[in-house]
């Protein structure tokens, strides 16, 4: 039942960190899009963490608060919160749905300790300043037996098959925005980064799933091909509203410059030739203590992520720091299963 809620609400005071995305118009529609992208590649799974019934459920840096409402329609006895910096979220949601604005980087959180049994992080890259403490916290606030799950971009691009050159203007870019982001103290982790940061909160059970999503739609793959036409619309209507800040004021170049270099980097961009990708992450982790629920998932590790050539299958690749393990079987990619999680190191230390 859709029914209309008030604007959202400010629990708490506190100053905003400098954002390196405008929430505009532009900027909203694309985090829809991004949206649609990985319910593709995650073959239309909000979640990859095992839930079972939650009772309340947490979405930090909710954005246009599209997954929260799709997780309250699929959740409906649940209570869902977004938070966000800005209030553009609808008015009209589900009545298990609330919005506040809020900072997931404060000191403090608004929320108890030991309080939700579900909470989410999804494409805050660009507003992170410490990953490992904005971890800890969501582990302090997860209920013994709960799930956090991160689900995240890494923006650089590669490619598996040599297509894409260090020299390619696509490249060069990619590094410019690293390096400006870490200079707005805003680091942009790799897609390996996170596991060491779940287990030393504390969290076990972790797992990371990696899915390679085509920056435009060179494969032959439907869904593939589908998820690279959306991520290259992506890629085109927010080239240069992410560039021109981040290397004019980050790297103080010109605003001539960065137009310049947006128009090298379009045609490489829609070049089918060039067979690249960005790794986006799923990584699960468990708080111990009861309930736990039991896992339906493969546990298979991978010491590297299978190959992305125009006739794959999958987007889908499993990976573990443990380095065991082989990559995923011809039979495997063909099943196209998108949802491969497996077990990380299995260390279950705390800070």
């Amino acid at each position: 039942m859709v029914g209309k809620k008030d604007a959202p609400t400010n629990p708490m005071a506190f100053s905003p960190p400098a954002s390196l995305l405008e929430a505009d118009e532009q900027e909203l529609d694309r985090i829809d899009l991004k949206h649609h992208i990985t319910l593709l590649l995650a073959g239309g799974n909000l979640h990859l963490a095992p839930l079972n019934h939650p009772k309340r459920i947490l979405d930090i840096g909710t954005g246009t608060g599209i997954w929260a409402i799709e997780m309250a329609e699929q959740y409906p006895h649940s209570q869902v919160i977004g938070t966000d910096l800005s209030p553009v979220q609808p008015s009209w949601v589900p009545d298990n749905v609330r919005f506040h604005i809020d900072d997931c980087e404060a000191k403090f959180w608004t929320w108890p300790e030991d309080y939700f049994d579900y909470i989410h992080s999804r494409y805050m890259i660009g507003s992170i300043g410490n990953w490992a403490s904005m971890i800890r916290k969501a582990y302090k606030h997860t209920k013994p037996g709960g799930y956090f799950e991160l689900q995240d971009l890494d923006c650089r691009f590669t490619s598996d098959d040599n297509t894409l050159l260090d020299s390619h203007n696509l490249t060069y870019w990619s590094n410019l925005l690293i390096e400006a982001a870490a200079k707005y103290n805003r680091p942009v982790p790799r897609y390996t980064d996170y596991i060491h940061w779940f287990e030393k909160a504390g969290f076990t059970d972790v797992r990371q799933v990696v899915f390679k999503c085509p920056t435009n739609p060179w494969p032959k793959n439907k869904v593939l091909k589908e998820a690279g036409k959306f991520q290259l619309l992506a890629h085109i209507e927010g080239l240069e509203g992410v560039s021109m800040g981040l290397l004019t004021r980050g790297l103080a170049w010109k605003a001539e410059e960065v137009k310049v270099l947006m128009a090298k980097i379009r045609p490489e961009l829609k070049d089918r030739g060039i067979h690249s990708y960005q790794n986006t992450v799923f990584i699960t982790g468990r708080k111990p203590g009861n309930p736990r629920h039991s896992s339906n998932y493969s546990s298979r590790t991978s010491n590297s992520p299978a190959p992305l050539t125009p006739n794959s299958c999958s987007s889908s690749t499993a990976n573990s720091p443990d380095n065991h393990g082989s990559p995923a079987s011809q039979e495997e990619m063909n099943a196209f299963t998108p949802v491969m999680p497996v077990t990380g190191h299995g260390h279950s230390g705390g800070d």
